[in-house]
């Protein structure tokens, strides 16, 4: 079944930074971020674009300690760059914690097209930026809601 990832998000959250006009400078960290209406600590903002429109869009997003982004895949290129904390990324429809890799703050993941997987928070809260061209969606492995 395909759900837009975080459409919900794109309304709650506009973007931070205009596509257009002059340099700004911004503090992911001092950023107010949208919880995930499915997911519990998950929470986001888009700084530029967002995921169902044209053209590229970066998210700030936080995964809380213990929480997992469940078994999906988009249909564009992701280039997930971990700021804070360390993300387990797995591949695969099934969550299995032991086979997912460390991804340490300063690391990046480059997700193809169509690739099932998830992301867990097993040590500590993880800060990501995620970059992608849209239109874009989740194929979710189950139905989350």
């Amino acid at each position: 079944m395909i759900r837009p990832l975080l459409l919900t998000l794109a309304l709650l959250a506009p973007p931070a930074a205009a596509q257009e006009g002059a340099i700004r400078q911004l503090d992911l960290s001092a950023m107010e971020l949208a919880s995930h209406p499915l997911f519990t600590g998950v929470e986001a903002a888009f700084l530029t674009g967002a995921f169902d429109a044209e053209g590229l869009y970066a998210a700030n997003s936080v995964m809380r300690r213990g929480s997992t982004f469940p078994p999906h895949a988009h249909p564009d290129l992701r280039l997930t760059v971990v700021i804070s904390g360390t993300m387990y990324l797995g591949e695969g429809a099934e969550i299995r914690p032991e086979e997912a890799r460390p991804y340490p703050a300063g690391t990046i993941a480059l997700t193809p097209p169509g690739t099932m997987h998830y992301m867990l928070a097993l040590e500590d809260d993880v800060r990501i930026l995620e970059i992608g061209s849209g239109p874009s969606g989740t194929e979710f492995a189950q139905d989350p809601s």
